[in-house]
């Protein structure tokens, strides 16, 4: 009777992981098909960024469950040695959870320019366990446990992408206004740019972040053309 409840649990706990990566590849399924071929607005925008941050937490989550299922075959046993194997590597699942939370960050993104100590650069890749930054002398690897330590600035300078401000005046709502700019291919998406309601009625703040090399100028153009005033100020005269 107890083999057949040991064959029982260790089968759930087989279950449990393979319906825990069905998810998470059907996750990154979804993903992939809102970034690939869905109409571009501004709610798919916002579905596939939440999609893209539930893939973030969810190996944290499938992993919790995953543990609990181990530790309910046996509770002892399971429990003195997750608790021997938390001890050697606890620097590890600190600095994986440090990363988790890092990249959530919507200050950071990849080609972001980051200070973390003396180190200054182009950030290149973000990985499970740290950085890889287009430092002076180089690449560098900076782990998620010493970026928490030495604190991190996310800088703009004449080599990075500013965020920058413009008042609208129009009659079209704010999803509208989104809509018809979203596609255009100077604003650089990777900073999602925002639309707030002014103290003026029919007057929106505008902010935004330029692809390199783009000009304001082009936007305003563009604004212009589909009958949107622009103005640096909410003072339209």
């Amino acid at each position: 009777m107890e083999n057949i409840e040991t064959l029982y649990t260790w089968s759930g706990l087989l279950g449990l992981l393979v319906l825990l990566a069905v998810c998470y590849w059907i996750l990154k399924l979804l993903t992939y098909i809102g970034e690939r071929f869905a109409k571009k607005n501004v709610t798919n925008k916002k579905i596939i960024s939440f999609l893209k941050k539930g893939m973030l937490f969810y190996k944290p989550v499938a992993i919790s469950f995953l543990l609990l299922d181990f530790i309910s075959i046996n509770y002892i046993t399971h429990s003195i040695l997750l608790v021997f194997i938390s001890l050697f590597g606890f620097y590890y699942i600190k600095n994986f959870v440090s990363g988790i939370f890092f990249r959530a960050n919507p200050l950071v993104s990849k080609d972001a320019f980051i200070t973390i100590g003396d180190f200054k650069g182009e950030v290149k890749s973000l990985q499970s366990f740290g950085l890889i930054i287009n430092a002076e002398y180089g690449e560098r690897f900076i782990n998620y446990t010493e970026i928490e330590n030495l604190g991190f600035a996310i800088n703009s300078n004449v080599n990075t992408k500013l965020r920058q401000t413009l008042y609208l005046r129009t009659q079209l709502t704010k999803e509208q206004v989104l809509n018809l700019i979203f596609d255009n291919p100077i604003l650089d998406f990777g900073q999602k740019p925002t639309i707030k309601n002014s103290e003026i009625p029919q007057v929106f703040k505008f902010q935004y972040t330029l692809e390199n090399g783009a000009a304001t100028e082009d936007l305003t153009a563009f604004l212009h053309e589909i009958q949107i005033e622009t103005s640096v100020t909410n003072n339209f005269k």
